[in-house]
């Protein structure tokens, strides 16, 4: 006795030639999720925030730098998702709302609510804007490499 997938069935072949085919059409494509990471979406903000709760003393001079590009739509974490624009603010208004969590929680230094945040806006993105990411990759400011690269702070 075995079990094969033949075009979408599942077949079940007893010791005999003829296969019973025991469901049409049961098996469905199963495709790798192409659902995007929150660290695919906005790389740069992702290593930032990463490094902000990870490395970086609360009175960082990078902190407030950072901040203040939270403040500005085109910089934020969703501004970058958008390929550094400020295109949503009038488009989306749970992109808009999750842009001003970013900035409060990033400012109050809630750890917590920036993962929960993290995660709102993978889910948000993905159900949402999944056509966006490809069209705005290309548009990705050269410089913003250079943001990635890890640095060392004191704590």
């Amino acid at each position: 006795m075995r079990l094969d997938i033949v075009n979408n069935n599942i077949v079940l072949y007893i010791g005999g030639m003829y296969p019973k085919i025991l469901f049409y059409d049961s098996v469905i494509s199963h495709k790798p999720s192409s659902k995007l990471l929150f660290s695919e979406i906005s790389p740069m903000w992702s290593e930032r925030l990463n490094q902000a709760r990870d490395n970086i003393s609360p009175f960082a001079s990078i902190r407030l730098k950072w901040y203040y590009e939270l403040k500005e739509s085109s910089k934020c974490v969703v501004g970058e998702a958008y390929g550094f624009s400020s295109s949503y603010v009038s488009k989306c208004k749970k992109c808009n709302q999750l842009g001003w969590k970013f900035m409060f929680y990033f400012l109050i230094q809630s750890n917590s609510r920036i993962e929960k945040t993290k995660h709102d806006f993978e889910d948000h993105w993905n159900k949402e804007h999944p056509e966006t990411t490809t069209r705005n990759k290309n548009k990705m400011k050269a410089g913003a490499d250079l943001d990635l690269q890890i640095q060392s702070y004191s704590v």
